[in-house]
């Protein structure tokens, strides 16, 4: 069972995942991996978001819940992409 949710895991979030979210000119985009980190957010990815010049916070989906309603308080153009679980 493991194994299967890994591969369902995986290639993860790619660029094509978070085009809606650049085009609505975020400043910072937070990823949540899932409650147990399940969830890959490649290396291309995050390349692909600074290039954007976004600044990307990938954490564990509690952490990344807290990080985004912190920045969005702050008033930091702040977009989400929250895996839910594992």
């Amino acid at each position: 069972m493991i194994q299967n949710m890994k591969k369902a895991h995986s290639p993860g979030v790619q660029p094509a995942d978070v085009e809606e979210v650049v085009k609505k000119g975020v400043q910072t985009l937070v990823i949540g991996r899932g409650m147990s980190e399940a969830l890959k957010v490649p290396p291309s990815t995050v390349e692909y978001l600074e290039k954007q010049g976004i600044d990307v916070r990938v954490l564990q989906t509690e952490q990344a819940v807290r990080e985004y309603n912190a920045l969005a308080a702050q008033g930091i153009r702040v977009g989400g992409v929250f895996h839910s679980t594992c």
